[in-house]
């Protein structure tokens, strides 16, 4: 269970960094394009430029050396926060996979031990019975 937990606040960090992440971007990108009209404009173009998908709909305006040194930062950071939340999300699957493992085979152990036992007690029955009918034999004769 511990593992678990640990993934669960691995991943709520990494969720936390990359959204605090994207709203500084988005902001910046509101601040330095006076065509943008929101904050949720920039959210947009930066969650797109990360994905590399690139619609091509919103883009920068100014084509200063500056520009194209916070769109390669996006790539860069971005993609490397991108992955970081992609790997906790499967550390934490693998979490639940290996709990999920351990506790089947508990079920599996104890539903053995209790057809072990049945078995058994229907064995000890058996022999008690054909002992009362060897017993019962013996009288008659």
């Amino acid at each position: 269970m511990p593992d678990i937990v640990e993934q669960g606040i691995v991943l709520a960090i990494s969720l936390i960094f990359l959204f605090s992440y994207l709203i500084i971007m988005a902001i910046l990108f509101h601040i330095n394009n006076p065509d943008n009209d929101s904050v949720l404009k920039g959210f947009y173009f930066y969650v797109i430029s990360m994905t590399t998908v690139g619609f091509g709909d919103i883009t920068l305006i100014d084509h200063t050396y500056l520009a194209l040194i916070r769109v390669l930062f996006v790539f860069c950071i971005g993609l490397v926060m991108v992955s970081l939340v992609f790997n906790a999300i499967r550390e934490l699957a693998a979490a639940y996979q290996r709990r999920l493992v351990e506790v089947s085979q508990r079920i599996a152990m104890k539903t053995l031990a209790v057809a072990k036992q049945h078995r058994l007690k229907s064995s000890n029955n058996h022999q008690l019975t054909n002992g009362e009918e060897r017993l019962t034999m013996n009288d008659d004769d």
